[in-house]
């Protein structure tokens, strides 16, 4: 069988192009392809915005032009898949084939280190995944190339990942061989699928070296089955693991199987039990509030696990994303299955489940969905948010976790990053302890790394935790530096139709408590004890704590973050929210 499977049969191809279930899929490479495609004009990469990154701290603007090439790369060469009488398709492909084997180099300038140091060929996610995706247009539509086109991308690959890569074991930027991360699957799992698929004798010899890679990624995954970096992350670094299992199961007729590994089952099964509300997600970390899952993705897993896999309606899938990953969105194609597509799990059914490593938990009943966390502030993406939790009603966070900020320069600055709203604990709702918010594991020393994190030393977690039936415990007086305080005990208690927020405080400090729930939604105050916020309402005690309202600009979207500050009156050492 060929590593490529399907995508190397011109009958498939001949399919997508026909049945209905592959409408939208169409629908999307089309419009993306009058977007991007249709006019003369190919996006240059601009020095001007480059530099920005190092002058400004913003990624942004250089990053969206650098992307958009691949966007219009992967629909046009999808669509010469697809459409192979229509000779426009092939013949843009070609174009900005040759655009981004011009360019100076693959690596985001985010990863590149030094402006004044010349290294075209440093490899990231980026450079990685660019090798890839030519390595796949090459070996689909390489009898359909002209033979420059063919022959520069084999020179490029060899230039930018082949040489850099097999020059040094590790590879000489090599933090990503052993990371406990995203970035070992996509980096690790791009290179070893291109040298299998352009290179693949050398691939023979190097499988041991990738499988240490990949070991080490699947560590970095809690053994509980959760992706401490957010569902987003998910979604890539384990994406790209699939992507990679599969090819390596095949390249070695089956000697290598991942899929038989237990701990990549409970993985495979993180994303159903993250949706909350509708679309409405759990937003830990650098995630987002709302996520559709990868189509092709989970129809692979549901194929390989039918017993352990949910999948949702076709409307909660997406085919592409803004960077224009090739791998997923052919596989969103290969990999989609008609009986799972016509016949999705229902999206509303009840669960409560917990992860006691991590201390998440997630309870989705009929008229809210709830999560909340204990875990420490020395996790991966980190945000201070040791006892945050989220309330979604109605397909939206009704009270938040914010999620990502912006990500720039700054962003992932290890002296300023927990200034940032979003990174704080400021912008969870957590208390505030005498004027002190969280402080990061091993007092704030976090170690940027090529845009990643990691963090050494440091206490701030939780203790004494204890869930039951619905009912989750914990301690978080360690997650803050206060004098003074003894004991901070959260529970969070789910009924059928509401949830109970109790905070039991020892506080012998100077300085007020002030708990503190955000939400995205201005709140009105609908009499002296009831919030209404979004269409939840909050109700609480005005004899215990006074109300107050705040707010902040988010840095991802400069919309308001609204801030409910509750002060505990004198002598008041519980009070009680009530969320429905």
């Amino acid at each position: 069988m060929h590593l490529l499977s399907k995508a190397m049969d011109p009958a498939f191809w001949q399919g997508v192009r026909e049945k209905e279930c592959y409408r939208a899929y169409r629908e999307e490479l089309l419009a993306l392809y009058a977007k991007h495609c249709e006019s003369d004009l190919i996006c240059d990469l601009k020095y001007s915005e480059y530099k920005l990154y190092w002058t400004t701290g913003n990624r942004s603007i250089y990053e969206r032009s650098y992307f958009d090439r691949r966007l219009a790369l992967s629909a046009a060469a999808l669509l010469a898949l697809i459409y192979p009488d229509e000779e426009k398709y092939l013949t843009r492909t070609c174009d900005l084939l040759f655009c981004i084997c011009n360019e100076y180099s693959w690596c985001l300038p985010a990863h590149q280190g030094a402006l004044d140091k010349v290294d075209s060929t440093r490899i990231d996610l980026f450079a990685a995944e660019s090798g890839f995706t030519l390595a796949e247009i090459y070996t689909m539509l390489g009898a359909r190339l002209d033979p420059l086109i063919k022959n520069r991308i084999l020179c490029e690959l060899d230039r930018r990942i082949f040489t850099p890569f097999l020059e040094k074991e590790p590879y000489r930027d090599a933090f990503w061989e052993g990371a406990p991360h995203n970035w070992a699957a996509v980096c690790m799992g791009s290179v070893a699928c291109t040298l299998m698929l352009i290179r693949p004798d050398t691939a023979r010899e190097l499988i041991p070296r990738f499988e240490r890679t990949m070991t080490t990624y699947l560590g970095g995954l809690s053994d509980d089955g959760i992706c401490s970096e957010g569902v987003g992350y998910w979604h890539y670094g384990f994406g790209f693991f699939a992507v990679y299992a599969d090819m390596v199961r095949t390249f070695t007729n089956g000697a290598v199987d991942w899929f038989k590994n237990d701990k990549v089952r409970l993985v495979a099964t993180f994303m159903q039990k993250m949706y909350l509300s509708g679309m409405t997600t759990v937003s830990y970390a650098d995630g987002s509030r709302s996520n559709r899952y990868l189509l092709g993705l989970l129809h692979y897993l549901k194929d390989e696990y039918p017993d352990d896999i949910l999948v949702y309606a076709p409307e909660y899938s997406y085919n592409y994303d803004s960077c224009g990953r090739f791998c997923f969105w052919l596989r969103c194609a290969t990999w989609l299955n008609e009986e799972t597509y016509y016949h999705p799990a229902p999206i509303d059914s009840q669960m409560t489940y917990y992860a006691p490593l991590l201390q998440w938990m997630v309870c989705k009943r009929a008229t809210y969905g709830f999560s909340a966390k204990g875990g420490s502030n020395a996790e991966l993406h980190n945000h201070n948010d040791v006892g945050s939790f989220i309330f979604a009603k109605d397909g939206v966070q009704c009270l938040c976790d914010l999620g990502s900020g912006a990500y720039t320069r700054q962003y992932f600055d290890s002296k300023q990053r927990y200034t940032i709203l979003e990174c704080s604990s400021r912008g969870h709702s957590v208390p505030i302890i005498g004027g002190a918010e969280q402080i990061v594991s091993g007092e704030g020393h976090l170690q940027a790394l090529q845009g990643t994190e990691q963090y050494v030393g440091g206490a701030a977690h939780t203790r004494d935790v204890v869930y039951e039936d619905g009912v989750l415990t914990m301690d978080i007086a360690l997650a803050y530096r206060a004098p003074g305080l003894e004991n901070l005990q959260r529970t969070f208690a789910c009924a059928d139709d509401h949830v109970t927020l109790t905070d039991e405080v020892i506080y012998r400090g100077e300085g007020a408590v002030v708990e503190r729930l955000v939400s995205l939604f201005e709140p009105q105050q609908l009499d002296e004890c009831t919030l209404k916020v979004g269409t939840a309402t909050v109700t609480f005690d005005p004899s215990v704590c006074t109300y107050a309202l705040h707010s902040e600009p988010t840095t991802a979207t400069g919309q308001p973050c609204y801030m409910m500050d509750f002060t505990l009156k004198a002598g008041a050492e519980k009070v009680e929210f009530v969320m429905r």
